[in-house]
Parts: structure tokens; C-alpha cells; sequence
């Protein structure tokens, strides 16, 4: 049965900077943000950061994806923490106009799009089916357990947490065609999303490879295939083409209250319990 939320979310919308790939610099009134980077895209795009046959979360069917190898969305039953793009705010209708730009490129067809009710920025990680103990399993509980039940038991870990009501953002660029690599609009910003990270690990005991190189993030696809290296170069052109255009539309990003939301499918998170005391 689907909850209420206990908070309302507030949103809003400013200016924008931006930087190259790699490990992002990002001029500020303040100093500079150094955020944690995101791979080489050719590297990514063409697949030979890993052995695996697929990216990441595509499957064949009965492979247990979140989607398979021909883009359909699959179950696959989670809970995580995150904020919701203001569906309101220009910086949504400028992030939903880029996706149309995808959609009507040529490398389309290498893509499973998301529907816009789904953009959000992820805070921190919840369990999914792939989640067990010793690789992100929640400390002290029983494993396996129902997505539901685990839900509540993070819910009461977390719901008493003072953490903010809102937070900043800024996009940094459009990554291989399908993600907006975004970080804290301020260093004081970025410092407050890693420390809200570093908050929700320690109430929810759940231990995270690589958790200080987390790259905060919005996704609008996700890559069903790797791609030729000629062909990762033209996703690379396209996606700095489209940062310049984005730009000056999607500006900064005000995200209101962390939740803790459900989802059965990569294409709907539902709010259980949002979190902030000031």
C-alpha cells in the first residue's frame, strides 16, 4: 500500500558552470569543487572497462537485468535514497528537452530511455536484488529479506536524522549521451552531499565499495550495447555539443528533502519517508 510522505519537496532553478570530463574542477566564487570523475567515455562506451558481454544492469531475457538487451524494462525490486527533479522547474523542461535531442539523434537506438517522472539524483544507495551481505547488505538484518521489510528497517534507522532540507546543484556535463554528471553548485555544497552520504552509510550500516569515489549523477538512458570506437567518438562530440546548447537552460538545480524511496522498475521511485530538519 503506497505512503504518504511526512515532508514536501521544494525545488528551484539558477545559473549553471561547467567542465571538461575527467576530475571536475568547477570555478566558483568560493575556490574550486574537485568531485570524484567519471571514466574515460570512450573507454566506457566501447566496453573495455570491463569483461562483461553488456554495460551495466542489461541483460537477456531471463538474465535478471534491469533491462534486456533490447531495451525493455525489467522487475527489478529496490529501495534507495534520493532526490526528484522539481517536475515544476525550467531546469526539468530543459533536462527533458535534452533527452528529446537523444531520442532524435542517430545513436538512439543504443539507448533504453527513462521516463522524465523518474529523473532524480541518487544520495545514496539502497539494496537491490543483487544486494547481499558483504557487498552492501545492511548490517544486523537477515538476509534474504523483502524488499518491503527492508524499507521499513532503514526507515527506522534514518527517519530521526538532521540532515538538510535542501541542497544545490550544478551539471558538469552530459556523459556518453545518457547521464548528467552533476556535483554541489558550491564546494560548501558538495561538502554537504558528501557529508549526507557519509550520514546515511553510518545510520543504515550499510558498508559501499568505492564509496568516496561516488559520482553523483542524473540519468535520462541507460546504454543497452557497446558501441565501435569511431562511433564512442561521435557519442563523445555529440554529448559536449549538447552540454553547450544545455547549458545555459538547465542552470543550478535546487533538490528538496532526501527519500527513501521504493521501486520495482527503473522507471518509478515512490517516496516512503522523506528526511530534513533544517
Amino acid at each position: 500500500m503506497t505512503q504518504t510522505p511526512h515532508l514536501a519537496t521544494e525545488n528551484g532553478l539558477s545559473r549553471f558552470m561547467s567542465s571538461t570530463l575527467g576530475t571536475h574542477f568547477v570555478p566558483t566564487s568560493e575556490s574550486s569543487i574537485m568531485a570524484p570523475s567519471r571514466p574515460d567515455p570512450i573507454a566506457y562506451l566501447t566496453g573495455r572497462l570491463t569483461s562483461a558481454p553488456r554495460p551495466g544492469g542489461i541483460s537477456l531475457p531471463g538474465g535478471g537485468g534491469k533491462f534486456h538487451s533490447d531495451g525493455s524494462v525489467q522487475q527489478w525490486p529496490g529501495n534507495t535514497f534520493i532526490c526528484h527533479i522539481d517536475r515544476t522547474s525550467a531546469a526539468f523542461e530543459a533536462i527533458r528537452a535534452l533527452q528529446e535531442e537523444i531520442k532524435r539523434s542517430a545513436f538512439n537506438r543504443f539507448f533504453t530511455f527513462l521516463p522524465p517522472s523518474s529523473f532524480h539524483m541518487t544520495v545514496f544507495q539502497g539494496t537491490s536484488p543483487l544486494t547481499c551481505p558483504g557487498a552492501g547488505w545492511p548490517d544486523g538484518l537477515d538476509w534474504p529479506l523483502d524488499r518491503d521489510a527492508v524499507t521499513a528497517a532503514l526507515g527506522e534507522r534514518v527517519r530521526d536524522l538532521d540532515l538538510p532540507l535542501r541542497r544545490t546543484i550544478r551539471v558538469i556535463d552530459l556523459f556518453a549521451a545518457h547521464s548528467l554528471t552533476v556535483a554541489g553548485a558550491t564546494p560548501a555544497a558538495e561538502e554537504a552531499l558528501r557529508t549526507t552520504r557519509r550520514t546515511l552509510s553510518d545510520a543504515t550500516r550499510m558498508p559501499q565499495a568505492d564509496f568516496e569515489q561516488y559520482v553523483f549523477h542524473i540519468s535520462l538512458a541507460y546504454l543497452i550495447d557497446w558501441v565501435s570506437e569511431p562511433l564512442a567518438l561521435e557519442i563523445v562530440d555529440f554529448s559536449r555539443a549538447q552540454t553547450e546548447l544545455y547549458a545555459p537552460l538547465i542552470g543550478e538545480l535546487e533538490l528538496g528533502p532526501v527519500e527513501l524511496s521504493d521501486f520495482d522498475s527503473m522507471h518509478h521511485f515512490e517516496p516512503r519517508l522523506l528526511l530534513g530538519k533544517r
